[in-house]
């Protein structure tokens, strides 16, 4: 709202960027959550989760998200009435970030036909306007998910730490953390370095995460440290003592220091994913991405391969050796990965 108030002014670059810091501070956030989806998050389809991040979902629907900038201005439009790929922290990054004021439709579309052809400070205030509306919604599903948890007759906590349903409830918070099987690593990362067949290019960076702000990296470290903040319990009991409780401190300490190495590769990265893409680009029949990530201990050039490869070792062990002694299923969209 602040950013909105000061368009036009001599102050709209810095409150731009403290909007923007604001957001990723909050991304941080979302990251976090992203490696516990589970209780009112993943009811009716993960409808509460995905208004507030709908990345695992699929990319973010540019050209429809500009429609509804077009749209929002309207005494009748409703947040409700959009897709979750045009709502959400990705949107928000979109209106925050994108510095192309153009539209990204093309010329048939004839909402935004006219949309280029208005001011700078025009564009900016409607884009705006309709973030701070997309804020809302956020801000909403969020403390809809909060309030199931906690609060009312039967509120979530109650149910989720009753003896009688402790094996499945367990069996969710295992199911949550595999999020760093399919989403962290493959979707983050070997999907768009061409890593994986889902990929039918050299490289696909249509597919990466945060493409505005340049923060998939930052939202993989995040999520990586919030696996193993999980695995440790923090302060309390994890999976860490259930792991050694069955004798199997060398597996715990793998973990850890798997984990530890894929927080230090990322002091090695400069730039961003989509620098990390340009180099895999460069020469596309060059091997280096492909043995970076069979060999991520080795030194590479593309240092987001190896950092794959890092994360590979913590899920492989996690497909094998966790499931086995921590005694739970895999879930069934991980059973399908191609690694």
């Amino acid at each position: 709202a602040a950013y909105c108030d000061a368009i036009g002014s001599e102050d709209e670059e810095t409150i731009l960027a403290t909007a923007q810091t604001d957001w990723l501070d909050l991304m941080d956030a979302v990251q976090k959550t992203e490696m516990h989806i589970i209780g009112p998050a993943l009811r009716n389809e993960e409808a509460l989760h995905n208004r507030v991040y709908s990345y695992s979902t699929g990319s973010l629907a540019t050209c429809a998200l500009d429609q509804a900038v077009v749209d929002a201005s309207s005494q009748d439009f409703q947040v409700s009435s959009r897709a979750f790929n045009q709502r959400g922290m990705g949107a928000l990054e979109y209106l925050l970030f994108n510095s192309n004021l153009n539209h990204s439709c093309s010329s048939q579309v004839q909402a935004t036909e006219s949309w280029n052809e208005l001011t700078q400070s025009e564009r900016k205030n409607q884009r705006c306007g309709l973030a701070e509306k997309l804020a809302a919604d956020v801000a909403e599903a969020s403390n809809l998910i909060h309030s199931q948890w906690t609060e009312g007759d039967s509120p979530f906590r109650t149910e989720f730490l009753n003896e009688d349903s402790q094996g499945e409830n367990f069996q969710l918070i295992t199911d949550g953390i595999f999020y760093l099987e399919t989403f962290t690593k493959s979707q983050k990362l070997t999907i768009p370095l061409g890593l994986d067949d889902k990929c039918s290019s050299v490289t696909c960076p249509g597919l990466v995460e945060s493409p505005y702000s340049e923060t998939s990296l930052r939202n993989v470290r995040t999520n990586a440290a919030e696996f193993l903040r999980i695995f440790n319990g923090g302060s309390g009991l994890g999976f860490d003592d259930l792991i050694n409780q069955e004798g199997f401190t060398d597996i715990t300490l793998r973990f850890q220091n798997q984990l530890s190495d894929v927080d230090d590769k990322f002091a090695q990265i400069s730039g961003s994913l989509n620098d990390q893409l340009a180099l895999v680009e460069a020469d596309a029949s060059d091997p280096a991405c492909l043995n970076a990530f069979a060999n991520p201990s080795d030194e590479s050039i593309i240092d987001a391969c190896s950092l794959a490869g890092l994360l590979k070792r913590v899920t492989d062990d996690l497909k094998i050796e966790f499931v086995t002694i921590v005694g739970v299923a895999i879930p069934g969209r991980v059973q399908s990965d191609n690694d």
